[in-house]
């Protein structure tokens, strides 16, 4: 079971649905890899990202335009929020498809997650718990109570994130009923709860940590060319180069590994190796492989980037932690090509399509708010030869962005020759995390 039942299903078919035969995928990926990564070490001889990073200032005007546009972005935000949470709760479904379930799986895990790399940081303007929790600190002040201070790290760092996110990938990838109105309205209250209590103890910087979707779509912001500065100011930087200002940090990395190793499962679970793997299960047994298989592959993507990181640093001198922390940045790229290749035909199709047409019908009460609750699913929207395409292209573009940023923090501290050949060990991984992730989509 992956996303809602059979209805959310992605991936591009059987093998005779690929243009090309799989192994040409394969050799494809594994060449361009190697290519750049050759081709790096001739024209790429210093770190030029992190000078970069600053970007050009468009002005304040474009801050003031967003300062404006972001308090109905943030009353909207919270409105789609309730009326989700709303649904869920009426346990309302048009014929298969529930508005909760799409909203929480389709609109904010795929969609922001791309909409982030592209625009920036634009859930910190739309979280709905940041919104509550500015409301509550509102009428806290109001009242005179004390304010509660909101700088510094909270207890445990990023790892109250971690927990977050493997939480939502077990409720998502292995719970038998995750898909339900009924525990998707209860996991919805459940992380509200988590959320706002914690903001109320610590301030809102436990959103900024504690907070899995805001984390991860953070991290993938940094991607963006567009970004915030400090003075509020819109900067336009070159795309990657704001991964540099990423912090080299173990919990972050964490973070990053289990979205990688959850959405490498989830190809896994949704393929036809699977049942001839477990066999097929119902209920509670199924929950309980399930979440055994999710735990063996993230610690499988894990331990061969730990496996590189202890390669890399026995040529450069360093300790395997060192290494996997400083270049933990470079995963950022392969994480949305990975996002981008499972779940393209889910957003475009009858995930996303789906979300549009109950949007004006939430509650199946024949309403028509905007204008959509007539729509049928248009599968020929995109061809299966495009969806293939389109995977193919974020896998392998995802991890020739990871070689070059991790090639550009090499060559920090060491020559262009040096660090080519103190990386060949993490090339190799790349290699086998992109033949990997196509085969599995292959075989979805």
């Amino acid at each position: 079971m992956t996303m809602l039942n059979t209805v959310l299903a992605h991936g591009v078919g059987s093998r005779g649905d690929l243009p090309l035969p799989f192994y040409l995928f394969g050799i494809g990926a594994a060449v361009a890899l190697m290519a750049t990564f050759v081709s790096l070490s001739f024209f790429w001889h210093r770190a030029w990202l992190p000078t970069a990073a600053s970007g050009r200032n468009l002005g304040m005007a474009f801050g003031r335009v967003l300062d404006v546009v972001a308090v109905p972005a943030r009353l909207a935000s919270l409105a789609l929020f309730v009326l989700a949470l709303a649904s869920s709760v009426s346990d309302s479904q048009v014929g298969s498809q529930r508005f909760g379930p799409l909203t929480v799986y389709v609109a904010l895990w795929v969609g922001m997650a791309m909409v982030a790399a592209v625009l920036g940081d634009v859930w910190r303007v739309l979280n709905p718990f940041e919104t509550i929790a500015g409301a509550i600190e509102w009428a806290a002040g109001k009242l005179g109570l004390p304010q509660i201070d909101d700088t510094g790290e909270i207890p445990g760092g990023y790892w109250p994130a971690v927990v977050a996110l493997g939480w939502f990938m077990f409720f998502e990838l292995c719970y038998h009923d995750g898909t339900t109105n009924t525990a998707v309205g209860g996991a919805m209250i459940a992380y509200t709860v988590g959320m706002v209590g914690g903001s109320a103890v610590y301030g809102r910087r436990w959103l900024r940590q504690a907070d899995g979707f805001g984390v991860l779509f953070s991290l993938l912001a940094r991607m963006s060319p567009l970004y915030r500065d400090d003075t509020g100011a819109i900067r336009l930087r070159p795309p990657l180069s704001g991964l540099t200002t990423l912090a080299p940090r173990l919990d972050l990395l964490a973070v990053l590994l289990v979205v990688l190793g959850g959405t490498t499962f989830d190809s896994l679970a949704g393929s036809t190796l699977w049942p001839d793997l477990v066999g097929t299960h119902r209920g509670w047994t199924a929950t309980g492989i399930n979440t055994l298989g999710m735990i063996i592959v993230i610690a499988i993507m894990a331990a061969l980037y730990y496996l590189g990181s202890l390669a890399v640093g026995w040529f450069t001198n360093q300790t395997a932690a060192e290494v996997a922390r400083r270049f933990a940045h470079s995963l950022v790229p392969i994480v949305l090509g990975y996002t981008v290749a499972h779940y393209f035909s889910l957003l475009v199709l009858d995930g996303g399509q789906n979300f549009l047409r109950l949007l004006s019908n939430p509650f199946d009460r024949g309403s028509n708010w905007f204008g959509t609750a007539d729509w049928a699913v248009n599968f020929f929207l995109v061809s299966t030869d495009a969806i293939a395409w389109v995977q193919f292209s974020a896998i392998v573009v995802g991890h020739i962005a990871a070689v070059l940023v991790a090639h550009d923090r090499a060559v920090e501290t060491s020559d262009a020759s040096e660090a080519t050949w103190a990386q060949r060990p993490m090339l190799l991984v790349m290699v086998f995390y992109s033949v990997v992730g196509l085969w599995l989509l292959q075989k979805a």
